[in-house]
């Protein structure tokens, strides 16, 4: 899911999006905190650190997690192998696994395990609680799981002693030392002593999973506390940490508040009530708490690619010519300047431009509806009454702009492109099914591991089909070669050219409108020392790093 905002806007008032969006707002002034237990109001020195979001979690299960908010709960209440540091874009550093190192074939991994990480139960974490938890993931098949998928097999994950992890893959996957800061170490005997003998993983009765929804199994920074279901979740300090907390005045508790009202959550920032606020507030919301002279409204494009899925098999997409027709009627400058306030970029090609092994070869399309009706003609269509329906997510109003944007433009070459709303889990299921599948709708795709392979592989390799991260339903047998090649070879020089060559033939097949690199907006209270927006799903909520200034 993208970052959200702005109000809803017809045809006739999508022009004056930007500026009128914002006007009118309320006055902003200096508030004083209101927090329990801050240093502002006599507390006994201890600071909490309150988040406010409209998400609730589906499961507090680390081999569950999957969106923002399980991974922000993940991240910290559990150690993943490795880590990934505050650049842009982020280095992978060492963690869980102080270091690694990979067989000629590029297949065996031998991750050498740090010695007196202590779980929060009090037992040692070894190399048998790695096994476990690489183990627990794959027979589960939830969550990150699918990082690994047909990759890592059970049994192929052995303990050779107290302090050594072998990883041998099925095929070569160069981008597996990328995703090693998502594979978060279980207590084993904890979840084994809190497994139920009956449930749906056979020797492994239901694998500690009830359990694990309100209690937790890890060695991090924070405990879980409570967890009052579509509330709060509360995270205390783990005074024993292995690691290293920020200099300062760090936070000794954490509460996780879900408030589904956008104007409860903006209240709470501006009465110091809360520290930080989601990404999703619509984009009023921002323009008002940057107005406060106790908020930072932080907004930077990094790695969050917004594709126009355009169903490849499916009419009338099937053909290239109207995929390009699309292309050239799509109004980028519109889009960037007035529904995203010009705070997002230019998306050329599938591949964000701060990645590396970016084509810099590819050009900004350009908005041109004579050249639009060119490729209309050229095509199997040409002399057709074309009818078409663009889907988005209920709710998330800048999808929605965008659908009405193009409607407006198609209207004038005489497309008429009806426009309807669906729940995510509707949308995801749909996308199984090729004849169901969305004939064309917008999706940014999710950042977790520091690759190109991470957006490239997910939307534009043919197994893929099936997936919300593959709307396109695209075919192409070069590509699906080159990504495969990519993947086997070592090092980025190895790897570039390949990349750079299936971006080109991407780009040059159309598949999707490459329509931004969207900006992401956080809202937190002045005090908040150490945040910074890297781009990495649930590495920006990393309260180990966090603290007040004085």
């Amino acid at each position: 899911m993208d970052q959200e905002g702005g109000k809803r806007i017809n045809r006739r008032t999508i022009l004056k999006y930007g500026g009128a969006a914002t006007s009118g707002l309320f006055l902003a002034g200096c508030t004083e905190s209101k927090r329990q237990g801050s240093p502002t109001d006599g507390g006994d020195g201890g600071t909490d650190f309150v988040y406010v979001t409209a998400q609730t979690p589906s499961s507090i299960d680390p081999m569950k997690a999957s969106d923002e908010f399980e991974a922000i709960l993940t991240h910290n209440v559990y150690d993943p192998l490795a880590y990934y540091d505050q650049s842009s874009p982020p280095e992978l550093i060492p963690w869980v696994a102080k270091d690694w190192s990979v067989s000629d074939d590029n297949k065996t991994y031998t991750l050498n395990i740090r010695d007196s990480i202590t779980f929060h139960s009090g037992n040692e974490l070894t190399a048998e609680d790695v096994v476990y938890s690489f183990q627990r993931m794959m027979n589960m098949q939830q969550g990150f799981s699918y990082m690994w998928a047909d990759l890592v097999s059970p049994q192929n994950v052995t303990a050779p002693d107290d302090s050594t992890v072998g990883v041998t893959l099925n095929n070569a996957f160069s981008p597996f030392q990328a995703t090693l800061p998502y594979m978060f170490v279980v207590d084993k005997k904890e979840v084994e002593a809190n497994t139920q003998s009956s449930g749906d993983y056979g020797e492994h009765g239901d694998y500690g999973t009830a359990w694990l929804e309100n209690n937790a199994a890890g060695s991090g920074p924070y405990k879980l506390e409570n967890r009052e279901r579509k509330t709060n979740i509360r995270l205390a300090k783990n005074e024993n940490w292995w690691g290293d907390f920020a200099d300062g005045n760090t936070y000794e508790q954490v509460d996780l508040r879900m408030i589904q009202e956008a104007s409860t959550m903006v209240g709470m920032m501006e009465e110091g009530e809360a520290d930080m606020a989601e990404q999703w507030l619509p984009l009023e919301s921002y323009t008002r708490l940057a107005g406060n002279q106790d908020i930072n409204v932080s907004t930077k494009a990094t790695f969050s690619p917004m594709y126009v899925f355009m169903h490849n098999q499916r009419a009338p997409f099937d053909d290239i010519n109207v995929r390009k027709a699309m292309v050239h009627a799509f109004d980028y400058e519109q889009l960037l300047n007035d529904i995203m306030a010009g705070d997002s970029e230019n998306l050329n090609g599938p591949l964000p431009s701060a990645m590396w092994g970016y084509n810099d070869s590819i050009s900004t399309p350009t908005t041109d509806l004579d050249k639009a009706k060119e490729f209309l003609d050229e095509s199997k269509y040409s002399g057709s009454n074309l009818n078409f329906t663009y889907t988005y997510v209920t709710g998330l109003t800048i999808r929605e702009n965008i659908g009405l944007m193009l409607q407006s433009n198609l209207n004038e070459l005489g497309i008429n492109m009806k426009i309807q709303k669906q729940p995510w889990s509707k949308i995801v299921s749909r996308h199984t099914n090729k004849d169901q599948s969305p004939q064309m709708i917008a999706t940014s795709l999710s950042f977790s591991y520091v690759d190109p392979d991470v957006f490239l592989y997910p939307a534009w390799h043919s197994s893929q089909h099936g997936s919300w991260q593959s709307g396109s339903w695209y075919q192409n047998d070069r590509v699906d070669q080159l990504l495969d090649e990519a993947r086997t070879k070592q090092g980025r020089e190895a790897r570039t050219p390949l990349y750079e060559e299936a971006q080109k033939l991407i780009n040059d097949d159309a598949p999707a409108i490459f329509a931004m690199n969207q900006a992401v907006r956080w809202a937190h209270n002045k005090r908040v020392q150490g945040f910074v927006d890297n781009g990495v799903t649930g590495y920006i909520h990393t309260y180990h790093r966090f603290h007040e200034s004085a």
